[in-house]
């Protein structure tokens, strides 16, 4: 750096003067004059030249320059990157290792207060509460849940959804006589209504979405949004290129529960066209999930394709940030976070195909301030926002894990992913699979896409499902050729028991 010299307070105010006290010498007495003002005989002395306005000019502009090169090399050291900016304003309380509760299984998740669920399931087993059964009266009745099987599904679906609803009609609504009610962005034609009622002693109720819940919003701009639909498309992101999957993810996110016909419900569970049901369920699910005060529940814990939401996890983050007030006291985010990428959003997701949940839930305020602020970025045309990742999220933010449930008993098939119980032979006709198997069929081993440090259902899960052998590594399985996921202790196959 360049060796710099401040002049003396003495020698400036010398200099300053100089000029004034020439033009007064002549008038002045001797002993008025400045003693330090210079002489005629000191002009070419070395320190008047140096002094000299232009070169003083010259030397504060380079201190200038100096002070400033410092202070840019220090902020480029020290600060965080822009990307990181607004992001610490509030302590989130997420550690970034896998802390969550010592257990095997939604046992231990629940254990801390409130209801005891494996209890109420060892006594409200065997088709307890099945209408017609030993337990059946009226008080029975007056006591039934105000719930309902849903569906978002055209005409042309006809043969799925009646595929869906044999399944589980056979194996548990027959029983139970929940209400089916089917959804549509057009009416449905009579030869659909016919089929469908057929399949159910249930009562149905066929609903129309309305224009405002799935059009374009006036807010985004159309011409960004084709080419989000074309880019998306080339680039293989699953659905990217159809209009209306995104019209259909906007509504699975935030406008199902404001439909009218849902006004007199609290829970509901969500079934999909052409979807499988392996499993005789032998309980009233949806009085499990009140009595227990259970918030959601889900079969399958998967991990997305990132390139579907670019920008979620920022726009969450902006979103606690203005509103930490909304964050439950005791909302988990742990399992969402990946240690081994900087604490961002480790892409994890509720398989939200089957999910039965509390409509109230949606309905709050938190939820609904969430997908609002979404909503107004565009995310769902921009990009692709799912309702997966947006349920996932919203549940971790405004709900206590102890109130979301693994629905691990109920064997189910969406597509490619599918999930059989263990030691379920008895009850359910499928093969079972390990709680791992599903894991990354989304997002393919060989994708680019940062893969978290444990599977999405054991991170969930914690405890004992993220123990691993002494002595296995990682690297050396990958390089073995696995996937590196092959370390646990419990297989993935395990039940309670197995503790």
């Amino acid at each position: 750096m360049p060796a710099f010299h401040l002049p003396s307070p003495d020698s400036i105010t010398s200099r300053s003067t100089s000029s004034s006290s020439n033009s007064r010498r002549s008038s002045q007495p001797q002993s008025q004059q400045w003693s330090t003002a210079p002489s005629q005989s000191s002009k070419g002395r070395p320190l008047a030249r140096f002094f000299s306005s232009k070169s003083r000019l010259y030397q504060l502009r380079r201190s200038i320059a100096v002070v400033l090169i410092i202070l840019i090399a220090l902020v480029a050291l020290f600060a965080p990157p822009p990307s990181t900016w607004g992001k610490s304003r509030i302590a989130l309380r997420l550690p970034l290792s896998p802390a969550a509760p010592a257990s095997a299984d939604n046992a231990a998740i629940s254990k801390p207060t409130g209801p005891d669920p494996q209890q109420w399931l060892r006594e409200n087993s065997n088709n307890k509460y099945a209408i017609n059964g030993k337990s059946w009266s009226k008080l029975t009745q007056a006591s039934r849940p105000k719930a309902a099987l849903i569906t978002l599904v055209r005409n042309q679906e006809l043969e799925g959804i009646k595929q869906s609803m044999i399944q589980l009609e056979y194996h548990w609504n027959h029983k139970y006589k929940y209400p089916w009610i089917f959804f549509n962005d057009e009416p449905f034609n009579d030869e659909f209504k016919a089929a469908t009622q057929n399949l159910t002693s249930a009562r149905c109720y066929y609903e129309v979405v309305p224009d405002a819940h799935w059009s374009l919003p006036d807010w985004v701009d159309e011409g960004r949004f084709m080419n989000s639909l074309e880019y998306l498309g080339a680039i293989g992101v699953g659905k990217g290129w159809m209009i209306s999957y995104r019209h259909m993810c906007r509504w699975n996110s935030g406008f199902f529960y404001k439909h009218p016909r849902l006004y007199d419900f609290d829970f509901y569970w969500r079934v999909e066209p052409d979807v499988h049901y392996f499993c005789d369920i032998n309980y009233d699910v949806f009085r499990f999930v009140r009595d227990n005060k259970m918030k959601y529940g889900f079969t399958m814990n998967i991990l997305d394709d990132a390139r579907s939401f670019p920008s979620l996890w920022s726009r969450t983050m902006s979103f606690i940030n203005a509103h930490p007030e909304m964050i439950h006291p005791d909302a988990d985010l742990d399992w969402l976070l990946d240690s081994e990428n900087g604490g961002d959003y480790n892409n994890c997701q509720f398989f939200s195909n089957f999910e039965i949940g509390d409509l109230r839930f949606f309905r709050g305020e938190a939820n609904e301030r969430y997908f609002n602020w979404l909503d107004r970025g565009g995310g769902f045309y921009y990009e692709r926002f799912g309702d997966a990742p947006i349920h996932t999220l919203s549940v971790a933010m405004f709900v206590p894990k102890r109130e979301i449930w693994y629905f691990k008993d109920i064997g189910y098939q969406h597509d490619i992913n599918r999930h059989c119980p263990p030691a379920s032979s008895d009850r359910c006709d499928c093969e079972p699979t390990s709680i791992d198997e599903n894991f990354y069929k989304l997002v393919p081993l060989e994708s680019p896409q940062k893969k978290p440090a444990d599977t999405c259902i054991r991170q969930f899960l914690g405890g004992e499902w993220v123990k691993k052998r002494e002595g296995w590594n990682k690297e050396v399985e990958v390089a073995m050729g696995m996937d590196g996921y092959q370390g646990y202790v419990l297989d993935g196959y395990a039940v309670p028991e197995d503790l």
